[in-house]
């Protein structure tokens, strides 16, 4: 019973979480972000050129966006309704642009080891096995391959969010922050999972191991809630386990 309300749970959140972001200007610059530092190192032959996978892309809302660039995107999430979702809302999109239900950590996916980027926003503190992820992360990209890593560094703690917020950039922002803070803290209240929250030297560390080198890291997002990482492959990729 307990997965099958973790999934229903999930499927709600991924089908709200459009609605809640949607024009919310943390998130935007957020995206402005991730856009940004793939627009650096996208290849110089031109946006078709350059392939990006998102990893756990819900109902598609990023890899369109990236898509919209021109790049070739690849949106991979385990919830097959909310892929489903995807494919409704941006089959007619004229980008280039797949869904694919899966889980990174353990399923095959078309084109794997010859993606130039990979995007993972906010995965690693859910998901149940993050160092398969990483693993795969690894593998799914080609020799010199970039991924940028977004993960939360500490809980969506209502109070202290809307303080730091407020603190930063004053009330009317803390009062707008509730907007993402409070769905979220209800969602992270009722999943069943154990998150797992990473210092800098602890996300520095394990992106490491996992065969990354990380470039830029800095903290983001609401208060600089999440941590982002800016990485490139270093080594060889680890064997499928």
């Amino acid at each position: 019973m307990q997965p099958v309300l973790e999934r229903l749970i999930a499927l709600g959140y991924g089908l709200t979480y459009d609605a809640i972001v949607r024009g919310f200007p943390p998130y935007e610059a957020l995206l402005e972000e991730v856009e940004a530092l793939i627009g650096l190192e996208a290849s110089p032959e031109g946006p078709a050129a350059t392939c990006v996978l998102d990893v756990a892309c819900g109902t598609g809302t990023v890899a369109a966006r990236l898509a919209r660039r021109g790049w070739n995107l690849v949106g991979v999430d385990a919830v097959s309704h909310l892929i489903d979702v995807a494919r409704r809302r941006h089959s007619q999109s004229g980008l280039s642009l797949s869904f694919h239900h899966a889980d990174l950590a353990r399923d095959a996916i078309p084109g794997g080891g010859s993606f130039d980027f990979l995007v993972s926003m906010h995965t690693l503190y859910w998901h149940p096995d993050p160092d398969a992820l990483l693993a795969a992360c690894r593998r799914a990209l080609k020799p010199g391959g970039h991924a940028l890593f977004l993960t939360y560094e500490r809980p969506a703690r209502v109070f202290r969010t809307f303080r730091d917020v407020r603190r930063a950039g004053g009330w009317l922002e803390a009062v707008r922050a509730l907007r993402w803070l409070l769905p979220t803290a209800l969602f992270d209240m009722f999943r069943g999972v154990r998150p797992r929250y990473l210092s800098r030297e602890q996300f520095d560390a394990t992106l490491e191991q996992a065969g990354f080198e990380v470039l830029e890291r800095r903290r983001t997002f609401l208060g600089g809630i999440s941590l982002l990482a800016w990485t490139r492959t270093s080594g060889s990729p680890p064997a499928r386990r």
